[in-house]
């Protein structure tokens, strides 16, 4: 039954702080995992649309008051996708993913901290499009060496058909595309008017700085395909290159024998924007694993 499976997962919970676990957190854990086939079987007969949840994606089973657990299912399935599907396939529309969203942008506005940016976080622009005047938010902005990045990420779940890479392809990145041409257009136009804008940026002794965007994405569908013009990019791609780590994607031989893979460095003559932005647009991380 859900209480005594509950009060069998605080273990899984324990932390220096709580070394007998956390009960709440546990709770949290089943129902993440949990499917109500009872709730799923009322919709079905009622005709309701909305998103189906697959075994992978909530493999604890809910029936009356037990739940089923299916150990084989759990044992073989990536926990990564099923996590990353769970929250943003089956759970797209709550508050949490959208938080889940956030911090993406946050960690990877770090990293190009690190890497000597100057970033504006979710920052907020005036755009025109056919509706009019209105304020949209710009994920990332990122300044380094008289360049400019206009960032559009896009956290989505990690598709498992044709069919969901096309709908993908033609819905979400297609839009990304339209929205990233009005957002550029606009941090133009504000850099040219706004000198507040440019110092945050540290653009303010280019006052005409080379602009690049791209569409960041944690899926890896349609990868350096371009929409309305912009190259789209995974996250992966997007961190490997940042952190100079081409190297450790090849493959696990080496390591299992011992051997650490050598660096070789993306940026021979040290790293700089011009050439960060050649490395995404030429694929350059990726040349030695085609």
């Amino acid at each position: 039954e859900r209480v005594t499976k509950i009060a069998r997962t605080p273990p899984w919970t324990a932390s220096p702080n709580r070394p007998q676990g956390h009960p709440r957190a546990a709770e949290a854990i089943i129902d993440f995992w949990t499917s109500d086939w009872e709730a799923l079987a009322q919709s079905l007969r009622a005709g309701e649309t909305g998103v189906r949840p697959r075994l992978q994606e909530l493999p604890i089973l809910k029936m009356g008051r037990h739940l089923v657990q299916l150990p084989w299912m759990q044992a073989m399935q990536n926990n990564r996708v099923a996590a990353i599907n769970n929250l943003r396939r089956l759970r797209g529309r709550q508050e949490r993913a959208r938080d889940e969203t956030r911090r993406i942008e946050q960690r990877l506005g770090e990293v190009f901290v690190g890497c000597g940016f100057k970033v504006l976080v979710g920052h907020a622009l005036p755009v025109s499009s056919d509706e009019g005047a209105q304020v949209e938010e710009i994920d990332l902005l990122c300044a380094r060496d008289g360049r400019l990045l206009v960032l559009e990420v896009k956290s989505t779940y990690l598709r498992r058909s044709m069919k969901d890479a096309w709908l993908h392809r033609t819905t979400t990145l297609r839009k990304a595309g339209m929205q990233l041409r009005r957002k550029v257009a606009a941090v133009r136009s504000r850099l040219a008017s706004d000198a507040t804008l440019a110092h945050a940026l540290g653009l303010d002794e280019s006052p005409a700085p080379l602009v690049a965007a791209w569409i960041v994405d944690t899926s890896i569908e349609c990868d350096h395909e371009r929409f309305d013009g912009f190259l789209k990019v995974s996250l992966e791609e997007m961190l490997i290159a940042l952190r100079d780590e081409r190297h450790l994607l090849r493959g696990l031989s080496g390591l299992v024998q011992g051997e650490v893979p050598a660096p070789d460095s993306l940026y021979p003559a040290g790293f700089n924007a011009a050439r960060f932005i050649d490395v995404v647009d030429s694929g350059a991380v990726w040349d030695e694993v085609i």
